[in-house]
């Protein structure tokens, strides 16, 4: 497993002015995760059913069922504007901490479960491609298998991992390429009753600097290989760390081996740093506005941050937090105990190193791994037998997966254009085809400083009811029931 390339919670999507990173606490015991609605969104006919016992054949074993080869791709950074706008590459706040201790309010606000969807609900995974297709416009989109995002891979570790959570997401066959999309029962679904510091904490220790300033939410896509297929994974990213002198390089990317376009500035190209002038892309009467600005981080920078109550004195256990962050690929983890009130000081903020942890659970977990990695492949092939191409994954509960097709026309995860781009089929058309030449947004290099989750945790909370502070919206929709 390598770190080359480049995590978190739902941000938040009501007042103030960035996500709740870090985790809640204190929610009502009467809060669960929902279960999947069907009668919102039907299911289509049955295909098949998968259960653990299906992923054990020694004849589906496959190679390498480990992370290898991971590099950035790009990334895009939500603001917080009226209209659905993106930075790119953005950037994650910066850990600034305040000297002393510091008394925090309580989170206030409303907070999105999914930011992608509730921003852009007609297609969630639009940003990100064309993201990629417009900055990185060499990028082999051919050679990739599974187009996936930390909440869905997390749902299928968790199911392979015997952890008992329902789920469902989208499935489509796009060129070689399947993609999984997440799938909560609204786009704007809203996390209820939220106490703790998840938001105030980050508020407090982070800052989003003046390039992405009033920004929402930073999501990051990334490369790797695992168990024989190329796979993009987008997540969001918590903040980073001001890399050292040393490590004032780019970030290694994805994009290095493919072949420079004609005027041979893509590697230029892909390293953004000052904000630029917006540019309005409209499809099927949506707009995503993309303005360039923020700078391209190291993945050895960035970290994963949860807040706890530290009144009962107990240690973070970190086992059930290591597959979110091994899917990430996050290298560095930040855990902030408060005092049962709101009260941090420094000496409880704690900093983790983690790229040898990540390896040690890769190894002591290579039988789920290697279950994960039959299932994806399942899915790959079931997806290329369907007519359409358009599945359902629901898991219903323990150990049993459903593969249905998609009900009625079905919820493509891109739009047309789009797909055609992706599968290489656009004859000569891609997603710049809307403006004329000259007004693509040039990208400069200047001042360039250049891994939805899996935790089935119990914990104490700070006033006897449980602790919901290993929780995010992302991982379990803040079930109740994650522990440390």
């Amino acid at each position: 497993m390598a770190f080359t390339g480049r995590s978190g919670s739902s941000r938040r999507g009501g007042s103030g002015s960035r996500g709740g990173r870090g985790g809640y606490s204190r929610i009502n015991n009467r809060h669960k995760y929902p279960k999947p609605d069907l009668s919102k969104d039907p299911l289509g006919g049955l295909i098949t059913t998968i259960s653990n016992s299906d992923l054990t054949n020694p004849d589906g074993a496959v190679e390498n069922p480990e992370i290898t080869e991971c590099a950035y791709i790009a990334s895009y950074t939500w603001t917080n504007e009226a209209s659905p706008t993106i930075v790119v590459p953005g950037k994650p706040p910066l850990w600034t901490p305040p000297h002393g201790p510091q008394q925090l309010r309580e989170d206030e606000g409303e907070f999105f479960r999914d930011p992608n969807a509730a921003r852009f609900p007609v297609h969630p995974t639009e940003p990100a491609v064309r993201t990629i297709l417009k900055y990185a416009p060499g990028y082999p989109t051919s050679s990739i298998n599974i187009f996936a995002c930390g909440s869905t891979l997390g749902h299928l570790l968790r199911f392979v991992r015997h952890v008992d959570k329902p789920f469902r997401f989208k499935v489509e066959l796009i060129g070689n390429t399947v993609f999984f999309a997440r799938q909560e029962n609204s786009p704007k679904e809203l996390i209820r009753d939220i106490r703790g510091f998840g938001h105030t904490f980050p508020d407090a220790y982070t800052t989003w600097e003046a390039d992405v300033k009033g920004s929402e939410t930073h999501q990051r896509m990334i490369q790797y290989m695992f168990g024989g297929l190329k796979c993009i994974v987008r997540f969001e990213c918590d903040g980073y760390f001001r890399p050292s002198k040393s490590d004032d390089s780019a970030p290694e990317s994805a994009i290095a081996d493919v072949k420079p376009a004609a005027d041979d500035d893509l590697a230029e190209a892909l390293r953004v740093t000052s904000v630029s002038h917006d540019v309005q892309i409209i499809d099927g009467g949506d707009s995503l506005r993309i303005k360039t600005g923020g700078q391209e981080i190291p993945q050895s920078s960035i970290f994963d941050l949860k807040t706890r109550s530290g009144k009962y004195k107990k240690e973070i256990d970190m086992t059930d937090l290591l597959p979110m962050l091994y899917l990430k690929q996050i290298p560095n983890f930040i855990v902030a105990y408060h005092d049962g009130a709101g009260l941090f000081r420094p000496d409880d903020i704690k900093t983790l190193k983690l790229t040898d942890s990540l390896r040690r659970w890769e190894i002591e977990n290579k039988a789920a791994l290697q279950r994960l990695a039959i299932l994806l492949h399942k899915l790959i092939d079931i997806a290329k037998n369907d007519a359409r191409g358009l599945l359902d994954v629901y898991c219903p509960g323990p150990d049993r997966l459903e593969i249905h097709t998609q009900h009625g026309e079905g919820s493509p995860a891109l739009p047309l254009v789009l797909k055609e781009e992706w599968a290489g089929r656009a004859e000569g058309k891609d997603a710049d085809s809307e403006f004329s030449d000259g007004e693509r947004p040039a990208l400069r290099d200047d001042n360039v400083e250049c891994k939805d989750d899996d935790r089935p945790l119990d914990s104490d909370s700070d006033d006897d009811d449980r602790d919901f502070t290993a929780c995010s919206a992302d991982s379990c929709g803040y079930c109740g029931k994650c522990s440390y």
